[in-house]
């Protein structure tokens, strides 16, 4: 597997410019965004993979009312994680059993 890391992930508001992180992919960590239909997007929405919802469960967070379980596939390797869903980011670590 090739290590992805996305660059130039800046917008520019009122003058100012906000760099974010943009998405990662290696072999042990993922840094993506779940979009629509199951869809995985780095931060510009280029379509990297897919994701799926396994739970989520209420939280009281000035970010979301909701924390999701999600399951992320890049390049046929699995990834687990949490973030707060469609649009907002994901944080993952490849399941143990593939890393064996």
């Amino acid at each position: 597997m090739t290590t992805y890391v996305e660059t130039n992930c800046v917008i520019e508001h009122e003058g100012h410019s906000f760099e974010a992180g943009g998405a990662v992919v290696t072999e042990t960590h993922l840094v993506a965004y779940p979009a629509d239909n199951g869809i995985l997007t780095d931060w510009h929405g280029r379509v990297i993979g897919t994701w799926r919802e396994v739970s989520s469960w209420r939280i009281d967070s000035w970010q979301g009312d909701r924390m999701y379980a999600i399951r992320a596939t890049v390049d046929g390797k699995t990834y687990h994680g949490r973030g707060f869903g469609h649009g907002m980011i994901l944080r993952a670590r490849r399941i143990a059993a593939e890393l064996k």
